[in-house]
């Protein structure tokens, strides 16, 4: 079905940024007060009126004590452990190991998570992917879901892909979950790469709106782009984003993000081989 008449498409869009508004507000992270920070106070709530604080003299902290870093809501997000997670996933044969590869995403969920509230509902549906296949590799069939290889061969001959459709009766088969983390990843690899070529005064909304036009947006509906398309708008900005990946611009910092997405790269290349040799990279 084709994009509705344009009079049709401006409410819509209405539509969508309201729903998104109102669901984004309803997940909100549990972050500290101290997560608002206007100087070196926090900011106060509507309605709040905060104690005044005295300043602090030159002699109340060593001389030469750092300033500790402002919290931030990709304070979790490691990019070390990301890079080892999808290094390590592909083992010397050339087989994607499961457990590493899960390990790597939930890394990217986590900088996901660092975009803002409005892309919360892309977090919860990827979280639901990685989840879906955790459980796989816990459930009774655990020795078939070590690689993602391992895994293809086993829902093939089990007939538990389902190329045109899954029972409702079956689990969430892992091929078709993995998927769509793959395209995912191809995604975040895209717009990771933008970000480590990219110069001061681009955008960052701009560099994801792109990935995702090219890796994502053709297995999306309509109404799907355009909630994401409000998403990109809402993105913190390229120097935000490297003080939530690498602590600061640094000068290194570009080379550190462009070797995170060779490691991603790799993954995703193989993961490309294995799913087109058995001609699932349409599944449904």
């Amino acid at each position: 079905m084709g994009a509705p008449p344009r009079p049709c498409q401006l409410l819509l869009l209405l539509g969508v940024f309201l729903l998104l508004l109102y669901l984004s507000s309803r997940h909100l992270p549990k972050l500290s007060l101290a997560a608002c920070v206007r100087g070196r106070h926090r900011c106060p709530w509507l309605g709040e009126t905060l104690p005044k604080e005295e300043e602090p003299g030159p002699a109340s902290a060593p001389a030469g004590t750092p300033t500790p870093p402002l919290p931030l809501w990709g304070e979790e997000f490691d990019i070390r452990q990301l890079r080892r997670a999808f290094s390590t996933s592909l083992s010397p044969r050339g087989e994607i190991l499961l457990r590493e590869y899960l390990h790597g995403w939930r890394q990217l969920l986590k900088f996901m998570e660092a975009l803002g509230t409005a892309f919360g509902l892309i977090s919860r549906e990827t979280e639901s992917k990685i989840s879906i296949m955790e459980q796989h590799q816990e459930g009774p069939h655990s020795l078939h879901y070590h690689t993602v290889q391992s895994m293809v061969k086993f829902e093939l001959a089990s007939g538990l892909v389902g190329f045109q459709s899954l029972p409702a009766h079956q689990p969430p088969s892992g091929c078709r979950t993995l998927l769509r983390l793959h395209r995912a990843l191809k995604w975040l690899e895209l717009f990771l790469h933008k970000l480590g070529t990219s110069q001061k005064d681009e955008k960052s909304s701009r560099m994801c709106a792109e990935a995702y036009r090219v890796a994502l947006a053709p297995y999306h509906s309509w109404w799907v782009q355009q909630a994401v398309a409000l998403a990109f708008l809402a993105m913190p900005s390229r120097q935000e984003l490297y003080h939530i990946i690498v602590r600061g611009e640094k000068p290194a910092a570009g080379a550190i993000v462009l070797t995170t997405v060779e490691s991603l790269s790799r993954v995703y290349n193989v993961t490309q081989e294995v799913y087109s040799a058995h001609g699932m990279l349409e599944l449904p």
